[in-house]
């Protein structure tokens, strides 16, 4: 579904238990979020992999520009991430693959600030000539490794984006998986909502406090 749909979805099912209509969209689009990025990472649990299911492509019209900190021997070359990503408990967190911007022997491998340390230490990668380390922030990919030749053209990248990242007619695929009562992504957000204090439905624009 686009992502307008799964908010009217979740709207329309919470009609049985808010009758005033209290719940802005962009609160609804909050919870799917949550809810959203859990499932995410229960998906990463049980297959990593799986994740690629989810992701969306930045770079392939318009190939990701290589940036640099400083010379060509000092500088760190980095990308500028296009959109936020859902935190990944590993190295890749949300940037689930790096690519050059054309088919070639190069591959990217995704590296954590640890491995990064040891690398710019000096070792036996320095020989290395087809492989790039890639070090996952919160705003920009850094490289290890890059070439000229990737530098001047750009990378691809596929990316597990927040809900809200997403245009109302962006598709969204979400996990069929349930959780061990059986609840699937729609019955999660609503019952979030369910948890909450009833509304006071008399003529006196407040709520009931909740005990």
């Amino acid at each position: 579904m686009i992502k307008q749909e799964i908010v009217s979805v979740v709207v329309n099912r919470l009609q049985k238990y808010d009758k005033t209509a209290k719940y802005h969209k962009r609160v609804v689009e909050a919870e799917c979020e949550s809810v959203l990025n859990q499932m995410y990472n229960e998906v990463f649990m049980m297959n990593p992999l799986s994740l690629q299911r989810f992701v969306k492509g930045y770079g392939y019209s318009t190939p990701l520009t290589v940036i640099s900190t400083g010379s060509a021997s000092t500088g760190i070359y980095y990308t500028t991430l296009p959109e936020n990503i859902v935190p990944i408990p590993d190295k890749a967190s949300g940037v689930r693959r790096v690519a050059p911007a054309s088919q070639s022997g190069t591959r990217f491998y995704p590296v954590d600030q640890r491995e990064w340390d040891l690398l710019l230490s000096g070792s036996f990668t320095n020989f290395v000539k087809n492989k790039v380390g890639y070090c996952v922030t919160p705003t920009r990919v850094e490289y290890y490794g890059i070439t000229g030749a990737l530098i001047t053209s750009g990378v691809r990248m596929d990316l597990l984006i927040p809900f809200s990242e997403y245009t109302d007619n962006d598709v969204i695929l979400v996990p069929e998986h349930t959780d061990k009562n059986g609840m699937g992504f729609i019955d999660r957000v609503v019952l979030r909502f369910q948890e909450r204090p009833p509304v006071d439905l008399s003529d006196d624009n407040s709520d009931k406090e909740s005990k």
